[in-house]
């Protein structure tokens, strides 16, 4: 039987304070519960580059797999675009065979979940991965609740951390949360009748029909994973379906907020570092429907880093609450003269150019080990050039380090200054590159910096969006190990 083989997520590392957001609303919108904060995408990130970053950190806990993986499905309730499909451009980016067929899922906030369900009821080795930016009416409950993020897992690619016992999905019309294709915002239904009607209804359903499948009962679980903004249903869930052996999964509501399709991972990934060999676990999810998965967790599991914690834990505490309706387009704002240039949508390029600007591959020559980037078959000697075969080498994660800095307040930045600089690149290669995150500013000449898959350009008028790598402050060694 297949299972979970990795798991990793990705979390933006502002973290906007939800005292500053009743500060900013609580004259329109008073609101008692102000604890904690919710996490806040950069304005380059969405969530085609929070799933990139949660993929990366997925895979590099099992290396290999980059090229086992036959199946990739991109989960969201928030997609870029409706037409391409995303699941190729995260597919690009991660170097993955070219025969692995992907796909894009949507529609509910469990689709995450319900991509899992698919992976694990399949024979074929996958990579799932999901996030959101949900987006609420300025001022309410659910803009303090719902939050950005992203999560990848993989399913049958190596020994397992969590092998899957069984599981059921149910479907219905019930409808707590819409968005219509043409509107930004989404907007949420009375919180009571989603409750007593919705998750004690549908969810216990889901969970007992998962136990029927795993051939345990409901006292066999140890760890219950359940997402839901309304506070105390997932007790009040556990209660009704008969859990009362079973240890509530972490909210991270005040750590974090809701990430929407991410979310029930996100949770799991929290709890895997608490969860002991032979113990069982019970991942639910709700929305048009409920999706329940039992999960039994293998000795591998003793070695699952504390990442997520980690994760967690990094994060910038943000005061402005203007920041959300800037990154997030709400709100029209004074660009200047610099900020006024249209985006060129050089698609033919782009494509014949995808593996050097998604997949971030230059190319080295075998004989004098140079890197160059972009790639060339020009080789670079120290007598001149010289054409010979070089052969691709990526760089994405390589790592460099900074050998001029610059902070530019009067270049156009969405979070000004605008923060670029020379990157040096292991094996010779030179290259000028945006350096992003809220701190970018405080790099310098000689620090270590690793890349990142953002935004490049914005093109509000077409909505289009171009995106390449970018160099982010690397992590104290200490840190990192």
């Amino acid at each position: 039987m297949t299972g979970i083989t990795a798991l990793a997520i990705h979390l933006p590392r502002l973290r906007l304070q939800r005292t500053a957001m009743a500060a900013a609303m609580g004259w329109l919108c008073p609101r008692a519960e102000t604890r904690g904060a919710r996490t806040l995408a950069y304005w380059d990130e969405d969530p085609i580059t929070m799933a990139v970053a949660a993929a990366r950190a997925c895979l590099a806990q099992v290396p290999e797999a980059r090229t086992a993986v036959r199946a990739l499905t991109f989960a969201t309730t928030t997609p870029v675009f409706a037409e391409p499909q995303q699941a190729s451009l995260v597919h690009a980016a991660l170097r993955l065979p070219e025969a692995t067929r992907a796909q894009d899922v949507g529609g509910t906030m469990r689709c995450g979940l319900l991509a899992l369900h698919a992976a694990l009821e399949s024979s074929e080795p996958a990579l799932l991965t999901a996030a959101d930016m949900p987006l609420n009416t300025p001022g309410g409950t659910a803009e303090m609740r719902y939050a950005d993020g992203g999560v990848s897992a993989l399913v049958g690619c190596g020994p397992d951390l969590l092998t899957y016992r069984g599981g059921a999905s149910l479907s219905a019309p019930f409808i707590e949360r819409y968005r219509a294709a043409d509107r930004p915002l989404a907007t949420d239904w009375e919180e009571r009748w989603v409750r007593e009607e919705g998750f004690l209804d549908l969810v216990p359903r889901a969970i007992a029909e998962a136990l029927g499948k795993a051939q345990l009962s409901a006292a066999d679980i140890d760890h219950f994973v359940l997402p839901c903004v309304i506070p105390g249903a997932a007790k009040a869930v556990a209660q009704a379906a008969g859990l009362s052996r079973a240890k509530l999964a972490q909210p991270l509501d005040l750590e974090c907020g809701d990430t929407g399709a991410a979310h029930a991972l996100v949770m799991l990934a929290r709890a895997m570092e608490d969860i002991r060999p032979g113990e069982r676990v019970l991942v639910a999810q709700f929305g048009q429907g409920a999706t329940a998965l039992v999960l039994e967790a293998t000795e591998a599991i003793s070695a699952f880093p504390a990442a997520a914690s980690a994760v967690l834990a990094d994060g910038i505490a943000e005061p402005n609450y203007l920041k959300l309706p800037i990154f997030r387009g709400l709100m029209p704002w004074e660009r200047g003269l610099r900020g006024r240039f249209p985006v060129n949508e050089a698609l033919t390029t782009a494509y014949r150019n995808a593996e050097a600007l998604l997949g971030f591959v230059g190319s080295r020559s075998p004989e004098t080990g140079q890197v160059q980037f972009p790639p060339s078959r020009l080789a670079v000697a120290e007598t001149g050039l010289f054409a010979e075969t070089q052969q691709p080498w990526p760089l994405a994660d390589l790592g460099g380090t900074v050998a001029t800095a610059t902070a530019d307040r009067l270049a156009f930045s969405r979070s000004p200054p605008n923060c670029y600089g020379l990157i040096d690149i292991p094996g010779g290669a030179r290259l000028m590159m945006d350096f992003t995150d809220p701190d970018a500013e405080r790099l310098s000449p000689g620090d270590a910096v690793r890349f990142v898959f953002r935004i490049k350009d914005l093109d509000e008028r077409a909505g289009f969006r171009r995106y390449f790598w970018k160099a982010v402050a690397a992590p104290a060694p200490s840190a990192a190990a």
